[in-house]
């Protein structure tokens, strides 16, 4: 069964077993996402393990329900992606998409939540935004407060955005290979990834600037 996971050839029998009902090829699937795809949305829900466990499987169960609607996309593969068939998992681009909305919507209703019932927090000025080229690294006792505000600011962003920006800073993923695994080209990740930043500018200097 190993050989079957390995390559996007193996997938497609896989999806289309688990279409039919196979509820072992469908296991194998999320064998071959879940690591990954928990740690992603552990980056985007700023370090909460245990939500995203929760928003994998909710993904997972989402997948499962819809499988028989899906379309495989074509993937635009360039040298920056690496070897052939690096991560471009034939589910990717729709995983992720279901997964980042889903994660996005909790980051909003957490965001709600804190401002009608959270206690203020004491912010200080000309906090740093992440991933601005210069900015250090927070201190000990500021970490859980720029978590707070990252993932306030993260909720504002459009989903594929979101995706990209957090596959490429925090996960460390050059843009062919995110482009591989959200079935997009490398340009238009980059275009992204841009785009994310200026929004995610506003919206922490926004936060930065509420009263406390």
């Amino acid at each position: 069964m190993e050989q079957q996971v390995s390559d996007s050839d193996g997938e497609l029998a896989l999806i289309e077993r688990a279409t039919h009902g196979d509820a072992e090829a469908f296991r194998y699937l999320v064998v071959l996402y879940e690591g990954r795809l928990i740690a992603y949305l552990t980056q985007m829900l700023g370090g909460d393990r245990e939500n995203a466990r929760d928003v994998a499987q909710e993904t997972f169960i989402a997948v499962y329900q819809t499988l028989p609607h899906w379309k495989p996309l074509d993937y635009v593969n360039t040298e920056e992606s690496g070897p052939p068939g690096k991560e471009a998992r034939l589910l990717a681009p729709w995983l992720y998409r279901i997964a980042t909305n889903r994660a996005l919507s909790l980051l909003r209703k957490q965001d709600v939540r804190r401002r009608m019932h959270g206690p203020a927090v004491n912010r200080s000025e000309n906090r740093e935004v992440p991933f601005e080229h210069g900015a250090q690294q927070p201190s000990f006792e500021d970490s859980s407060i720029a978590r707070e505000m990252l993932r306030a600011a993260l909720s504002t962003l459009d989903e594929d955005d979101a995706a990209c920006l957090v596959l490429h800073y925090v996960s460390g993923e050059r843009y062919g290979e995110i482009a591989a695994r959200l079935g997009m080209s490398s340009e238009a990740v980059r275009k992204r990834v841009s785009r994310a930043l200026i929004a995610l500018r506003k919206a922490y200097r926004l936060l930065d600037t509420e009263v406390c």
